[in-house]
């Protein structure tokens, strides 16, 4: 058997030369990070710095514009930008003026809805008896005499306690959700 050899030729290293070269290198790294870190930091204090300016400038802006509306009234407002402020927050005022219009509307609504119904009657004493045999809401049998509402257009049958609790919230009929 036959016995490979290999030689390794060492060349002479200049281990100076490569300390310096790491080192400069280390230098270099840190050089640049250094510089990075600084263009980050400036930036951001440039953004807060311009950020800081517009919020001071623009604040007595409008606080002239809220003190102005507040002493002259709205119609004395003389700049369009005032105006299209002025617009937005009118239209919510007049939404507000409203609304105790729209309440009493809608009660006045859902009393003619309750007169629209047939009146209590006595469960077992029609026909409806044989339509169903529980109460779609509280989903308990009925008991032949006790009191019950039907729906005029849909001929749903209900516990009179349970409906009237629900007509206080709702003008449908809670099975077929047609309006009253």
């Amino acid at each position: 058997m036959r016995m490979i050899t290999l030689s390794f030729a060492f060349h002479s290293l200049n281990l100076p030369l490569i300390i310096s070269s790491l080192t400069a290198l280390g230098i270099t790294i840190v050089l640049l990070s250094c510089i990075v870190g600084a263009c980050i930091i400036a930036t951001s204090f440039v953004f807060i710095f311009i950020y800081v300016i517009c919020e001071c400038l623009s604040w007595p802006i409008f606080e002239k514009l809220f003190s102005d509306i507040l002493r002259r009234g709205i119609h004395r407002v003389r700049t369009a930008t005032y105006r299209a402020i002025i617009v937005n927050y009118v239209q919510p005022l007049d939404m507000l003026e409203g609304f105790p219009e729209s309440i009493n509307g809608r009660l006045l609504l859902r009393q003619q809805a309750l007169e629209k119904l047939l009146p209590p009657m006595a469960y077992g004493v029609d026909k409806h008896a044989l339509k169903s045999s529980e109460c779609p809401i509280c989903l308990d049998d009925y008991v032949v005499g006790e009191s019950c509402r039907v729906f005029p257009d849909c001929k749903h049958i209900f516990h009179l306690s349970c409906i009237d609790h629900w007509l206080k919230n709702h003008l449908t009929c809670p099975v077929c959700r047609k309006c009253i």
